[in-house]
C-alpha cells in the first residue's frame, strides 16, 4: 500500500467561545459528567447522544476516531456484554470527564444542537433502560438556555 496523498480537514474556528463566556458543547457534556447522569453506566442512548453533540461541536458531520463519540460507543458496547458486572461498568463520566480538551473543535451550545442531540438520544432509548441519554441531552440543552440568556441580555444592552 502506497500513500497518495494527505487530506487535511478544515473545523470550525473554536475562537468563538475564547471571546465570550458562552458555554460549548464540550462543556456542556463536561458537565453531564458532574451531574447525577455521569454515574449512571454508557447505554447506547448516551453514546448517540455524545455521537450528536460531537458532531454538531466540529461540524464534521461524522465521529472523530478515538474521539469522545467513539469512546462513548465503545463504552455502551463493553456495558452490553453479559459478563460484565455493574462494578465494572464504563460510567458516563469516564467518557465525558475531559470532552472539551478531547474535541479537536468546540462550538458555543444552541438550541438547535440541543433539539439534535435530545433527538438522537430518544430515538435511541431503549423503554426504561440506563439513562436513555437525557443527561447528556439535558446538559446540551442547558448550556444552549444559557446562552439564549447571554444574548438576550447583550442584546439589550
Amino acid at each position: 500500500m502506497q500513500v497518495m496523498a494527505q487530506f487535511t480537514v478544515p473545523v470550525p474556528d473554536a475562537g468563538v467561545e475564547e471571546a465570550t463566556d458562552a458555554v460549548t458543547i464540550g462543556e456542556a457534556l463536561q458537565a453531564a459528567a458532574q451531574t447525577s447522569a455521569g454515574e449512571r453506566p454508557v447505554d447506547l442512548a448516551d453514546a448517540a447522544a455524545v455521537q450528536a453533540a460531537e458532531t454538531r461541536a466540529t461540524g464534521l458531520g461524522r465521529v472523530i476516531p478515538g474521539g469522545v463519540a467513539a469512546a462513548a460507543q465503545q463504552a455502551a458496547e463493553t456495558n452490553m456484554r453479559p459478563r460484565v458486572s455493574d462494578g465494572e461498568k464504563l460510567r458516563l463520566r469516564d467518557v465525558l470527564d475531559s470532552a472539551a480538551a478531547v474535541l479537536p473543535a468546540n462550538k458555543v451550545a444552541t438550541r438547535e444542537d440541543a433539539v439534535a442531540v435530545a433527538t438522537a438520544a430518544e430515538r435511541n432509548a431503549a423503554a426504561g433502560a440506563g439513562g436513555g441519554g437525557k443527561g447528556v441531552a439535558d446538559a446540551v440543552a442547558v448550556a444552549a438556555e444559557m446562552n439564549d440568556k447571554r444574548m438576550t441580555r447583550t442584546r439589550q444592552a
